[in-house]
């Protein structure tokens, strides 16, 4: 074989060449080949190579089976398919000296390697390589079937670096062969859906990638799966490290891009918008605009879900989040144009509510025209021009209160803004920054930098308490438990100092405490309950009593007990002040309990703790207690009688 046959056009070497010289491999020619090798080792002085052509089929076999040869090339990459071509190529080239040799990559490419031992370790690496590269595709393409099966098998394996490269091929065979994909999909997406939550992050990533190169090569052939894989996708979202997150995200805007819309849209309600994770309900809420824009209105007012569709859009508007709260506003701005939607918010949302979000999203107009300045729940930081500086608000004695259900926050029908001082602008952002930080000890720095703020200038913290709270609940659900807890007990500590300025954050503060009273961290669970100790001291217990009303239908566990008695601490008091609302919160509580067979909790206290809430109602209201009985199930008015024993 010529110099001419084994190079192309730009001089590098085919990397097929190996390939057809294993096909011609000639086991007789390996005694000649050997006599030649004893023949370099003698005349290793000059390390020239013999004038013979050896013929390449007899240097790929000697490759692979020789004992290694100090201080000769054979040692350094005895297995690897390209050695026996470059002898060959040595050979030719009649080059002096061995350490010198180039090493040919599968490419074809000859780099500058000026030692034997880079030369090792640039062997062993692209030994892992064909499996990633050129010869995965090539097998792929000629046997997809095989290399399916393969690639579930490899799953199967404990080998993380496998389990990567049977991931690659999984999607590489979506994008080349999807037929052969579809016909095992429920097996494929069962077994690369597993790995999403793999404790090696490379795992993890490639399974996020692997499950978006399904969809964009599949699209709606994926709709059955698409449930389960969100399922699995948006924990992800709020729980994982940062590069995690961001391919969740993509992940997930690949389903919304390439499935059924209204097969997504069905998914991101349920599974997205209803979540108790903040950065799950804002990745869910961008999702559903974009879905919205994509179909229109006028099509989903038409569909079995527009109903729940608006409840949702109105809860979202109204979020405790700054992102999740504009998505949602932008989602009802959409729907006041449609006569029915209109119709179906003003039934899901309280007149009170639907107004403000209305005048928020007038007066977030009304600033776009007249290029004035962002609005105070975007505060700006200074190495980012996409973020919003903090502006002074009124006094939270001067804010309207809100009575909606969900994850709402109290909020102002129209808060007017200050010129912030430069005085107070300086420490809110360094407290948003430290907030906002990637390092946990960094977390736990702007948690305390809170709490000193709190008691040194209080009347900052209360003027902007709504946009600190849409930073400082982060810390509160944070995925470090050591800033978790921290946060809880600075939060204890803040309510007795703030009190009633907490006012407009407190559905805000309320759900961050009882997502954390079924902790499994004992300092976690302490610090969640000694928190709803100190709101129950220093907060209106009246808004307290709905708060804890509107939560408990989404509690399970031991954080449904611990709500249930501090619902039976307030009766007493509340009710003299307000029996209408004990009456519309409180007895929903007493007649769940009394009227399931099955609740979502296991614990002996569930009898205790209804025959307290009973007997409190009862000491309160007396025989009307029982006048609201009658209008319940015979069951639920039997269990009363046994707790109260009439």
């Amino acid at each position: 074989m010529s110099d001419e046959d084994l190079r192309d056009s730009s001089g590098k070497v085919h990397p097929a060449l190996c390939k057809l010289a294993q096909k011609n491999l000639e086991r007789k020619k390996m005694e000649l080949l050997e006599k030649e090798l004893k023949r370099r080792r003698q005349t290793e002085t000059s390390l020239q190579l013999p004038p013979q052509t050896v013929d390449t089929g007899d240097a790929e076999e000697a490759s692979f089976s020789l004992l290694p040869v100090n201080g000769t090339a054979s040692s350094v990459q005895r297995k690897h398919p390209g050695s026996a071509l470059k002898n060959v190529l040595r050979k030719q080239d009649n080059v002096p000296s061995l350490p010198n040799m180039p090493t040919i990559h599968g490419d074809g490419s000859f780099p500058r390697n000026s030692s034997v031992t880079s030369q090792t370790a640039s062997g062993a690496k692209r030994r892992e390589e064909p499996l990633r590269g050129n010869r995965q595709k090539d097998t792929a393409s000629c046997d997809p079937q095989q290399a399916l099966l393969k690639a579930l098998s490899l799953l199967g394996s404990d080998d993380w670096e496998l389990k990567e490269k049977a991931l690659s091929s999984i999607g590489q065979l979506a994008g080349s062969h999807s037929e052969v994909v579809l016909c095992r999909l429920r097996e494929i997406c069962l077994a690369v859906t597993s790995e999403v939550s793999n404790l090696r992050s490379k795992v993890s990533y490639a399974a996020i990638v692997t499950l978006g190169e399904l969809f964009a090569a599949l699209k709606k052939d994926m709709d059955s799966e698409v449930d389960e894989i969100a399922q699995v996708l948006l924990p992800m979202v709020w729980n994982s490290p940062e590069f995690l997150e961001k391919a969740a995200n993509q992940t997930l805007g690949i389903m919304v891009e390439n499935v059924t819309p209204a097969r997504a849209l069905a998914t991101l309600m349920d599974k997205g918008a209803k979540s108790r994770y903040v950065e799950v309900r804002k990745c869910a809420a961008k999702l559903l605009l974009s879905l919205m824009g994509k179909i229109g209105v006028t099509k989903l007012a038409g569909t079995p879900r527009a109903e729940s569709l608006a409840q949702v859009v109105g809860k979202l508007a109204q979020d405790c989040h700054k992102d999740t709260r504009h998505c949602g506003q932008e989602m009802v701005k959409m729907m006041l144009s449609h006569p029915k939607f209109k119709r179906l918010l003003e039934q899901s949302v309280s007149t009170r509510d639907l107004e403000d979000i209305v005048t928020r999203i007038k007066k977030k107009e009304m600033e776009n025209q007249k290029g004035e300045g962002p609005s105070v729940k975007k505060p700006v930081k200074k190495s980012s021009d996409s973020s919003k500086k903090p502006q002074a608000t009124l006094p939270s004695s001067k804010r309207v209160k809100s009575t909606s259900e969900g994850r709402l926050l109290h909020r102002a029908k129209a808060q007017v803004t200050l010129p912030p001082a430069v005085e107070d602008t300086e420490p809110l952002q360094k407290l948003y920054d430290l907030l906002e930080a990637k390092g946990f000890q960094t977390r736990l720095e702007g948690v305390a930098f809170l709490l000193e703020l709190c008691k040194t200038r209080p009347q900052l913290i209360s003027t902007n308490i709504v946009q600190i709270f849409d930073y400082f609940v982060l810390r509160i659900s944070d995925s470090h438990k050591r800033v978790k807890q921290k946060a809880l007990d600075v939060l204890a500590e803040i309510i007795g100092i703030l009190e009633d300025t907490l006012s407009p954050v407190i559905i805000h503060l309320v759900e961050g405490i009882t997502n954390n009273l079924n902790s499994k961290d004992p300092g976690v669970h302490s610090a969640a309950v000694k928190a709803l100790e100190e709101s129950i001291s220093h907060l209106d217990k009246v808004s307290l009593m709905k708060e804890f009303g509107h939560r408990w239908s989404q509690l399970s566990g031991q954080a449904l007990l611990d709500v249930t008695e501090r619902i039976t601490a307030l009766v007493e008091w509340v009710y003299p002040r307000s029996p209408e609302v004990v009456q519309r919160y409180a007895l929903p509580v007493l007649w769940s309990f009394l009227g399931s067979k099955a609740l979502p909790v296991r614990s002996a206290n569930v009898r205790t703790v209804v025959t307290k809430l009973a007997s409190a109602l009862y000491k309160v209201m007396g025989t009307k207690l029982r006048k609201c009985a009658a209008s319940q199930p015979p069951h639920v008015r039997e269990n009363l009688s046994s707790i109260l024993g009439w």
